[in-house]
């Protein structure tokens, strides 16, 4: 069985032969530096809103700009943001299981039902007026919001993207952020149709090699660096 995350739906919609590699050779690209500042901010978020959590509110940047609050059941919190506890679903006609978890929850009530929404945690060195731009983090909000769904939690098909933006740098290394937030609507059905997609190029023989990727401008040479060989 396939098994699936947001963010190897990104690599198919960037590049399918270094996704059909990955999933077939366990050939990964390399994460580069990046990856952890990228992990260990978001630890730092993680601490910051579990401390409002505690308070039953929410920071002063979300207020007013995210409709409800952070899901209250710490508990259930750290299931959705467990790598191996998180959400997933099993669609065993397509032999596929897909897993995400989730950096924070936003929850609301209305006409006596509770309404689920995905929010996710970026950082970035620019404010944009597109609010439609990022891509992958449209497809990874659609993919919560579908295993919302599918593990029993009702959606509005509503998901925020906050985004910290560094202004400046004061005494002692603080840093100052400036803050946007983003509120795009979910398609379940988009992302459910993005795995047929995927799970179909997963069946065939691996692909041509793309034409705007990096890696595959190398051809051969490109997975061995991949592997990590000379």
């Amino acid at each position: 069985m396939y098994e699936l995350t947001p963010a190897l739906l990104n690599l198919y919609q960037d590049c399918a032969r270094c996704f059909w590699v990955e999933m077939h050779e366990n050939v990964k690209k390399p994460a580069g530096p990046y990856g952890e500042f990228h992990a260990s901010i978001q630890l730092a978020f993680i601490k910051y809103t579990d401390q409002y959590r505690l308070k039953g509110t929410l920071p002063s940047e979300l207020r007013g700009m995210v409709q409800g609050e952070f899901l209250p059941d710490q508990e259930l919190v750290k299931r959705f943001r467990d790598s191996k506890r998180g959400l997933s679903y099993r669609d065993e006609a397509l032999n596929v299981l897909l897993k995400g978890h989730l950096d924070e929850c936003i929850v609301r009530e209305e006409e006596g039902k509770r309404l689920y929404s995905p929010l996710k945690f970026k950082t970035r060195g620019f404010e944009s007026a597109d609010e439609n731009h990022d891509q992958h983090s449209q497809l990874q909000l659609d993919c919560f919001d579908f295993l919302l769904r599918k593990n029993g939690y009702e959606t509005d098909s509503t998901g925020y993207l906050v985004y910290y933006i560094p202004e400046e740098v004061r005494e002692s290394g603080k840093v100052i952020f400036n803050v946007q937030v983003i509120r795009h609507v979910t398609e379940a059905e988009r992302a459910m149709n993005l795995i047929g997609q995927a799970v179909a190029v997963l069946n065939g023989a691996m692909p041509k090699a793309g034409g705007d990727c990096e890696y595959c401008a190398w051809g051969d040479v490109g997975v061995r660096l991949m592997k990590g060989q000379d």
